[in-house]
């Protein structure tokens, strides 16, 4: 389909480099990129594109709060935060933490009486499960009185800003219903990212084109703007990350936190970064540079009551996609196969999906004998574990540098400041304002002048300090790590030919403290790429064809902003984060 595509594309190419009369190329080392002619002849192709987005998305009732009426109410499902943050731990001091977890599978895919879209595949289905699809909650506080902060990781391809407040809704509602009186001050949920799972988004094909022609017309009073997810999982998931909050809230116990890094996981000689890192199980596919986390991070929490489990929170960015898309069966890839691990070892895990924009793992790396033997004898036993072999290969391997590494832990001083932000996004047209103005997505759409489509989208960033020396940043979709930790593309190499302008966050937090970053979290606006080497979509196939490369040699790819809220994404959110950070470092 993509070369039919690129094939028709190449004739309306061939048109705008007559148009533009422009020379291009691409400038040498040392020198700003001169991609004139590139962006020239993109614009002149995204511009029709552009028209029929805009075209189309004009058919879709547009009653929408305008931005300035949406931040004159009260929101009750966004928290802000601690009021107050301390230098160090108060006076009385302790860690408590408590572990929730619940299943969102429907016991009609179980039975495989109905068949299941998978996430961001849009026309792929499962009719059974291998393993499962979930939610795990941890709470904590570091008594101090100041309240509790929940995270939550959602297996699945992301959850968009409606479904998190609703979440967050239905949390407290059933903690008032048995009597509690929550102290929450902010509830994070962030997306595992897992696409061989029940869709949670709404990407499948058939409904979001039925749900499209359906919303055309929720402008009538006996029709109501639909979302295109399943309803009946939706409900499910609402259900069970809501449950999974209130059992990791009332399961809150004294303890001690501790914290330890595993061993380096980001060597590639390929792209000749990280080359002292032991393992070469990640990698960026945009950029062949450094500039991410290349560990996996982990806090541990263990219980005084010794009969109570341990639980262990890793976090590192890189895609959960191991496992072919054309499975039958509901599998939530690595992330499951470290749980099942670390399980056995006798303890609870949440895995929390870091900034992995353009960061693939490599499902072929692992290279330990005796995991691969372990998978060998599990194929010999059920031949259907074969499909399943690369998710399983990685899963145990991450588990077992987690347990290595487990003896270089190092105790977590109870400090805990939390504080969130509210910011706003704006929509350029394309694929994701699309969704979002006809109501698919589930994100908070405003009606805003500032923004080139006229909407905006309300979103969040946050900034969390676990300790005196670790601080974890929630970003609202797919990062690219660079932005947050330094070496974005200069003027050399990115598309437009000029600088990131932004201070790197990691550099306002400074020196001696780990900094990590809670991808996916409290919304899923899409890919947010540096706002100097955003290029139209469409540029990754005008580009990436014989022709293109004949012209201009193999430029950056571009799939990225196919799926994002536009160029003003990467700015906005890094923006609205480093305000944050300032006010506290």
């Amino acid at each position: 389909m993509k070369r039919k595509f690129q094939k028709a594309i190449s004739v309306i190419l061939a048109a705008a480099i007559m148009l533009t009369g422009s020379v291009f190329a691409f400038a040498s080392d040392g020198e700003a990129a001169d991609n004139i002619g590139i962006i020239a002849v993109t614009n002149i192709v995204n511009g029709l594109l552009n028209a029929v987005f805009k075209g189309f998305g004009a058919l879709f009732p547009k009653d929408f709060e305008t931005v300035e009426e949406y931040y004159s109410k009260e929101n009750n499902d966004f928290y802000e935060g601690m009021k107050v943050f301390l230098d160090e731990p108060a006076e009385n001091a302790k860690w408590h933490l408590g572990f929730g977890k619940a299943s969102m599978v429907p016991e009609n895919l179980k039975d495989g009486s109905k068949e299941y879209y998978t996430g961001g595949y849009f026309t792929q289905k499962i009719n059974g499960v291998y393993d499962d699809q979930g939610a795990n909650a941890v709470a904590m506080h570091d008594n101090s009185g100041r309240g509790t902060v929940v995270t939550v990781a959602v297996d699945g391809i992301g959850v968009c800003s409606e479904d998190v407040r609703a979440i967050r809704c239905e949390a407290e509602r059933k903690l008032k219903e048995s009597g509690v009186t929550s102290d929450i001050v902010a509830i994070n949920i962030n997306s595992t990212h897992c696409h061989t799972v029940i869709d949670t988004q709404g990407f499948g094909l058939a409904p979001l084109i039925k749900t499209v022609f359906r919303n055309l017309f929720s402008f009538l009073p006996f029709i109501e703007r639909t979302r295109s997810i399943d309803p009946e999982f939706h409900e499910l998931m609402i259900d069970g990350a809501s449950d999974a909050v209130v059992g990791a809230y009332l399961g809150m116990e004294a303890g001690e936190l501790y914290y330890f890094e595993t061993a380096g996981i980001g060597r590639s000689e390929r792209n000749n970064n990280y080359l002292d890192d032991e393992y070469d199980y990640i990698f960026n596919k945009r950029y062949d540079m450094e500039g991410y986390q290349h560990v996996i991070a982990c806090f541990k929490f263990v219980p005084d009551n010794t009969s109570s489990a341990p639980t262990v929170l890793a976090n590192f960015g890189g895609h959960p996609t191991t496992i072919d898309r054309a499975t039958k069966l509901l599998s939530a890839d690595f992330p499951n196969f470290i749980e099942e691990k670390l399980n056995a070892a006798g303890m609870n895990f949440a895995f929390i999906q870091g900034a992995q924009s353009p960061i693939s793992v490599n499902k072929g790396g692992v290279r330990t004998q005796e995991i691969l033997d372990e998978i060998d004898a599990q194929i010999a036993e059920n031949p259907a574990v074969q499909d399943y072999a690369d998710a399983k290969k990685l899963g145990y391997e991450f588990a077992r540098l987690i347990l290595d590494a487990e003896k270089n832990a190092k105790p977590v001083a109870p400090l805990l400041n939390v504080r969130m932000a509210e910011v706003t996004i704006p929509l350029e047209y394309g694929l994701m304002e699309l969704g979002a103005v006809s109501g698919l997505l589930g994100m908070t759409v405003v009606r805003d002048k500032a923004s080139p489509s006229r909407f905006s989208i309300i979103s969040e960033v946050g900034y969390l300090e676990i300790g005196t020396d670790t601080v974890m940043l929630t970003v609202p979709g797919e990062l690219v790590p660079q932005l947050v930790y330094g070496n974005v593309v200069d003027k050399t190499q990115s598309y437009l030919g000029t600088d990131w302008e932004l201070d790197y966050t990691s550099d306002i937090v400074g020196e001696g403290k780990t900094v990590l970053v809670m991808g996916l979290c409290n919304d899923a606006i899409g890919y947010i790429v540096p706002d100097n080497d955003y290029a139209p979509f469409i540029a990754d196939s005008l580009w990436n064809t014989d022709l293109g490369e004949k012209l201009f040699g193999k430029a950056h790819r571009h799939y990225e902003e196919m799926l994002s809220t536009g160029s003003k994404a990467g700015s906005t959110v890094i923006g609205a984060l480093n305000s944050i950070v300032k006010q506290y470092n």
